[in-house]
Protein backbone atom coordinates (compact mmCIF):
# COMPACT_ATOMS: atom_id res chain seq x y z
CA UNK A 1 0.00 0.00 0.00
CA UNK A 2 1.51 3.22 -0.98
CA UNK A 3 0.93 6.44 1.35
CA UNK A 4 0.79 10.18 0.07
CA UNK A 5 2.02 13.20 1.86
CA UNK A 6 0.68 16.45 2.47
CA UNK A 7 3.05 18.49 4.03
CA UNK A 8 4.05 22.01 4.07
CA UNK A 9 6.97 23.87 5.09
CA UNK A 10 7.03 27.83 5.35
CA UNK A 11 8.93 30.56 6.95
CA UNK A 12 7.94 33.86 6.62
CA UNK A 13 6.61 36.99 8.05
CA UNK A 14 3.06 37.96 9.78
CA UNK A 15 0.60 40.11 7.45
CA UNK A 16 -1.47 41.02 10.55
CA UNK A 17 -2.28 40.05 13.78
CA UNK A 18 -3.98 36.62 14.33
CA UNK A 19 -8.07 36.58 13.64
CA UNK A 20 -9.42 34.33 16.92
CA UNK A 21 -12.14 32.71 17.17
CA UNK A 22 -14.09 30.14 18.78
CA UNK A 23 -16.38 27.23 17.94
CA UNK A 24 -19.77 26.58 18.90
CA UNK A 25 -17.56 23.83 21.35
CA UNK A 26 -15.10 26.19 22.30
CA UNK A 27 -12.64 25.37 20.69
CA UNK A 28 -10.14 27.72 19.40
CA UNK A 29 -9.18 29.31 15.96
CA UNK A 30 -6.52 31.33 14.59
CA UNK A 31 -6.80 32.68 10.59
CA UNK A 32 -4.01 34.89 9.47
CA UNK A 33 -1.26 35.35 6.28
CA UNK A 34 2.16 35.10 5.88
CA UNK A 35 4.52 36.25 3.16
CA UNK A 36 7.21 34.55 1.73
CA UNK A 37 9.51 36.25 -0.78
CA UNK A 38 11.26 34.60 -3.79
CA UNK A 39 13.88 35.96 -6.09
CA UNK A 40 12.91 35.47 -9.89
CA UNK A 41 15.57 36.08 -12.67
CA UNK A 42 14.03 37.35 -16.02
CA UNK A 43 15.12 36.29 -19.20
CA UNK A 44 18.21 37.61 -19.89
CA UNK A 45 18.48 40.43 -17.04
CA UNK A 46 21.08 40.64 -14.68
CA UNK A 47 18.94 41.77 -12.28
CA UNK A 48 16.29 39.60 -9.94
CA UNK A 49 13.00 40.65 -9.28
CA UNK A 50 11.31 40.09 -6.03
CA UNK A 51 8.01 38.49 -5.71
CA UNK A 52 6.17 38.36 -2.74
CA UNK A 53 3.44 35.38 -1.48
CA UNK A 54 0.99 35.39 0.86
CA UNK A 55 -0.27 31.64 2.51
CA UNK A 56 -3.29 32.26 4.76
CA UNK A 57 -3.16 30.10 7.80
CA UNK A 58 -5.30 28.01 10.29
CA UNK A 59 -4.52 26.81 13.82
CA UNK A 60 -6.71 25.29 16.05
CA UNK A 61 -6.50 24.57 19.77
CA UNK A 62 -2.97 24.83 21.16
CA UNK A 63 -1.50 26.58 18.51
CA UNK A 64 -4.51 29.00 18.38
CA UNK A 65 -3.91 29.70 21.56
CA UNK A 66 -0.21 30.33 21.09
CA UNK A 67 -0.93 32.59 17.95
CA UNK A 68 -3.07 34.40 20.54
CA UNK A 69 -0.64 35.43 22.77
CA UNK A 70 2.71 35.66 20.80
CA UNK A 71 2.52 36.53 17.03
CA UNK A 72 1.69 39.58 16.17
CA UNK A 73 1.88 41.55 12.84
CA UNK A 74 6.16 41.09 11.35
CA UNK A 75 6.40 38.46 13.63
CA UNK A 76 8.84 35.80 10.80
CA UNK A 77 7.68 32.73 12.29
CA UNK A 78 7.99 28.87 11.01
CA UNK A 79 5.32 26.72 10.32
CA UNK A 80 4.44 23.40 9.06
CA UNK A 81 1.23 21.45 8.01
CA UNK A 82 -1.25 20.61 5.54
CA UNK A 83 -2.36 22.42 2.25
CA UNK A 84 -6.22 22.20 1.75
CA UNK A 85 -8.06 23.57 -1.40
CA UNK A 86 -11.83 24.68 -0.51
CA UNK A 87 -13.88 27.17 -2.41
CA UNK A 88 -16.86 29.71 -2.12
CA UNK A 89 -19.39 31.50 -3.99
CA UNK A 90 -19.21 35.25 -4.41
CA UNK A 91 -21.90 36.95 -7.14
CA UNK A 92 -22.12 33.52 -8.38
CA UNK A 93 -18.63 32.96 -9.48
CA UNK A 94 -17.09 30.05 -7.70
CA UNK A 95 -13.29 31.37 -5.79
CA UNK A 96 -10.84 28.99 -5.25
CA UNK A 97 -9.02 28.60 -1.79
CA UNK A 98 -6.38 27.47 -0.81
CA UNK A 99 -4.75 27.57 3.08
CA UNK A 100 -2.41 25.73 5.24
CA UNK A 101 -3.94 24.09 8.16
CA UNK A 102 -0.92 24.49 11.18
CA UNK A 103 0.41 21.71 12.72
CA UNK A 104 3.69 22.83 14.00
CA UNK A 105 4.68 26.87 14.62
CA UNK A 106 7.96 28.36 16.13
CA UNK A 107 8.06 32.16 16.57
CA UNK A 108 11.78 32.85 15.02
CA UNK A 109 11.80 36.52 15.49
CA UNK A 110 9.13 38.90 16.90
CA UNK A 111 9.14 42.75 14.80
CA UNK A 112 11.85 44.47 14.87
CA UNK A 113 14.50 41.85 16.20
CA UNK A 114 16.04 39.73 14.24
CA UNK A 115 16.42 35.94 14.38
CA UNK A 116 20.18 35.89 15.06
CA UNK A 117 18.69 38.30 18.54
CA UNK A 118 15.95 35.98 19.29
CA UNK A 119 18.73 33.10 19.22
CA UNK A 120 21.52 34.70 21.40
CA UNK A 121 18.70 35.75 23.72
CA UNK A 122 17.14 31.92 24.17
CA UNK A 123 21.04 31.11 24.74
Amino acid sequence: MSRSVNKITLVGNVGRDPDIQETKSGTKVAHFSIATNRRIQSGGSEEAEERTDWHRLTLWSRQAQFAEDYIRTGDRIYVEGRLEYDSYERDGVVIPTAEIHVQEVLLLASKGQSASEDLDAAA
